[in-house]
């Protein structure tokens, strides 16, 4: 009787099932892999703040858990579509998983770039304090901002990129507000000693502020991933949509 009900069982229904229970291993991996990221962000500022060489060593060589599980991820998505052989909505689960480790692992690389910023940095030299709430304000804006996407990733909100458009637009006003007080602080500080020590901290600072600028715009690519899963259209193809329409309104 019950090798009866086993061979009546849908096809179809044990794959759906089956591919099901891969989906939520991919998005236990995928957000695993966004909180060693949003953690190497946090270190990495907290070694360049404080001066902690340590701690930079600790982002640097923690860089590599993020990426095996890149390779991890990459694998499981690899086995998804060989054994599953995925279509239409779950297909392109599938492929945008593979697009947002990608960035995730680059907002890896931006971090260990912080913490080599840091290295730079002399143990007599002070990081200025003009500038600190700049850097702190950037680093947990970009923080957030990937809490949102994770959030709408588990949800598959196509509405995050919206968001995450919006906060990364304050990412940019902060950088550039710190930028032109660095700038102050520089030619204010032009007749005193050690000038050569002085531009290279600034120079790290600058750095810096390019670093968690561009973690903003891979956050903004995993949103517009996420996007392409709930409604199937690409990023690519909604920018150019919007641009048309911005070009019909003006015209």
């Amino acid at each position: 009787m019950l090798k009866r009900k086993i061979e009546k069982k849908d096809p179809s229904a044990i794959q759906s099932y089956l591919y099901a229970s891969d989906k939520e291993r991919l998005r236990d991996l995928v957000s695993s892999m966004t909180q060693e990221a949003a953690s190497s962000i946090k270190k990495a500022i907290l070694a360049l703040r404080t001066g902690d060489i340590e701690m930079a060593k600790v982002v640097i060589d923690e860089d590599d858990l993020i990426d095996e599980k890149e390779e991890q991820i990459d694998q499981e998505c690899l086995y998804s579509i060989a054994m599953r052989q995925p279509v239409r909505e779950d297909l392109r689960f599938v492929y945008a998983v593979m697009k947002i480790v990608v960035d995730l692992e680059r907002i890896g690389d931006q971090s260990v770039n912080i913490a080599m910023n840091a290295l730079d940095i002399s143990d007599n030299m002070i990081f200025p304090e003009e500038v600190s709430p700049f850097v702190e304000n950037m680093a947990e804006e970009n923080i957030k901002m990937l809490e949102e996407v994770m959030a709408a990733f588990a949800e598959e909100d196509a509405e995050v990129t919206c968001t995450a458009r919006e906060r990364r637009r304050g990412i940019k006003e902060i950088k550039r507000n710190a930028v032109i007080t660095i700038n102050k602080l520089f030619v204010a500080e032009k007749s005193e000693g050690n000038q050569e020590e002085r531009l290279r901290l600034f120079c790290s600072i600058a750095l810096t502020l390019r670093h968690l600028s561009r973690i903003s715009d891979h956050i903004l690519n995993m949103a517009e991933r996420i996007s392409f899963i709930a409604t199937g259209i690409s990023p690519l193809t909604v920018k150019r949509n919007a641009r048309k329409k911005a070009d019909t309104t003006s015209a």
